[in-house]
C-alpha cells in the first residue's frame, strides 16, 4: 500500500469515527423548560416519571449534611440504589430518621461522624432529627437519572435524554398534593424539546 493510500484510509477511518460520535450526541439530547408557581420554585424538582431501560446507581455516594442546625441540601433527588452519606458538621449530636418507606432510624452520632443508608425503594423520604424537631429535608428516590432542581428563575434542564415519549412531574414542599400527581406529557424528537409548566 502506498503512503497516499494509507493516508486516505486513515482519513476515511477518522471520518467514520467522527460521524458515529456526532450520531451518538444527536441521539442524546435533552429538555429545557420552565416552571411557574405562585409560591416560587425554590427547592422544586422536575423529573421524568418513568423511562425505558435500567439505570444503575452511581458508584460515588450522594451526601446530605447536617450543618448550622439544618439538613443540606433541603431536597436531594437520587436514582434508586444510591447510597447517601449523612455527615454531622455541627457542634452537637444529631439523629436521622424517616417515617416513610422502610421507616429507618440511623441512630444518633456525635459531631464529625457520618452514617450511610442505601435507598433501594422508590418514593419520597422525609428526613428528620429526633433531637431537633425543627430540622427537615427530603430525599426523592427516582427510577431514572432524568431529574433536575429548578432554578430560582424557574428554569431547568434535563440533559442526555434519548428521543421518546415521556411524562414529567414536579415535586416541592410548596406544591399541593393534587399538583404533585399531575403528569405533563412530553415528546422528545430530534434531540431537544422545550416544556413550560404552570401551576
Amino acid at each position: 500500500m502506498s503512503s497516499k493510500s494509507g493516508i486516505r484510509a486513515l482519513i476515511g477511518l477518522i471520518t467514520m469515527v467522527a460521524l458515529a460520535t456526532v450520531s451518538v450526541i444527536a441521539r442524546a439530547g435533552g429538555i429545557a423548560g420552565t416552571v411557574t408557581h405562585p409560591r416560587g420554585t425554590e427547592n422544586m424538582v422536575v423529573f421524568v416519571t418513568r423511562a425505558p431501560g435500567k439505570f444503575p446507581p452511581p458508584i460515588a455516594h450522594a451526601s446530605m449534611d447536617q450543618k448550622k442546625m439544618r439538613f443540606t441540601p433541603f431536597v436531594l433527588p437520587i436514582v434508586m440504589g444510591t447510597t447517601v452519606d449523612f455527615a454531622n458538621h455541627d457542634s452537637v449530636a444529631h439523629n436521622v430518621f424517616t417515617p416513610d418507606g422502610e421507616a429507618y432510624n440511623l441512630g444518633t452520632w456525635e459531631p464529625g461522624g457520618t452514617k450511610s443508608h442505601l435507598f433501594d425503594t422508590l418514593g419520597i423520604y422525609a428526613q428528620a432529627c429526633s433531637l431537633h424537631p425543627e430540622m427537615e429535608a427530603y430525599i426523592l428516590v427516582l427510577q431514572n437519572p432524568y431529574f433536575a432542581l429548578v432554578a430560582a428563575n424557574g428554569s431547568f434542564t434535563l440533559p442526555n435524554m434519548p428521543d421518546g415519549n415521556y411524562e414529567v412531574q414536579v415535586w416541592g414542599k410548596k406544591v399541593s398534593s393534587a399538583d404533585k400527581k399531575k403528569k405533563f406529557p412530553l415528546k422528545l424528537q430530534g434531540g431537544t424539546a422545550t416544556l413550560k409548566i404552570t401551576f
